[in-house]
């Protein structure tokens, strides 16, 4: 599984939360593209947030690049910010799946 990293650090977690729902709303964009396997968004208490998006084939990378660079500099006209984005490989993944046996 291949993925594109996405880091961003603000100055205040209060900028990163507003940043965050804008992310957030923004990802719904990468649903149509072929091939994505997953979006993960990530916020931490010390104003970061951590993007992946999973996906399987390598073609697929400049689209996605593309519209998150657009978020990006959406983002950049409005609030100062550090980011840094890389291409990656899946080295190790677990997710346990919730089931309820219930009825």
């Amino acid at each position: 599984m291949l993925s594109y990293v996405v880091d961003i650090k603000f100055q205040k977690f209060d900028h990163a939360k507003i940043a965050n729902s804008y992310i957030n709303n923004s990802m719904n964009n990468l649903l149509s593209i072929d091939g994505i396997t997953g979006i993960n968004t990530f916020i931490g208490q010390n104003g970061e947030i951590a993007v992946t998006v999973k996906f399987e084939n390598k073609t697929t990378l400049p689209m996605i690049e593309s519209r998150l660079a657009d978020v990006l500099n959406s983002l950049k006209a409005t609030m100062l910010f550090q980011s840094r984005t890389f291409f990656s490989v899946c080295s190790y993944q677990y997710e346990k799946e919730g089931v309820s046996t219930e009825i």
